[in-house]
């Protein structure tokens, strides 16, 4: 197998476990994406995945989503500032706690 073929199999794999979760292991996946990233002072994956955590924030539940959106545009800040230890601790804690309060195991 060459390193093209072994590459797309990984890709088709991601595919398929990114169209077959669920909202909350999602959610988990892109706090990771953004531990990741921060991980390797990657600043525009890292504000990719912010801005995705904010975009699905549901505003109808207001004490929630904004408890969430403040964490979130803190993290923004943190990312801004090229602090990406703290914005990653931020992130591998928010992760490890939505994993806990739903059970997942991704």
């Amino acid at each position: 197998m060459t390193y093209a073929n072994a590459n797309q199999k990984t890709d088709q794999y991601l595919v398929q476990k990114i169209m077959t979760a669920s909202s909350e292991e999602l959610v988990a996946y892109v706090y990771n994406y953004g531990a990741t990233a921060c991980m390797k002072k990657d600043a525009d994956q890292a504000r990719k995945a912010v801005q995705l955590l904010i975009s699905n924030l549901n505003f109808d539940v207001k004490d929630i989503s904004v408890t969430f959106y403040n964490v979130y545009r803190y993290l923004q800040h943190l990312i801004n500032w090229k602090k990406f230890s703290e914005a990653q601790a931020i992130f591998v804690e928010l992760r490890d706690t939505w994993k806990k309060a739903f059970k997942l195991n991704v």
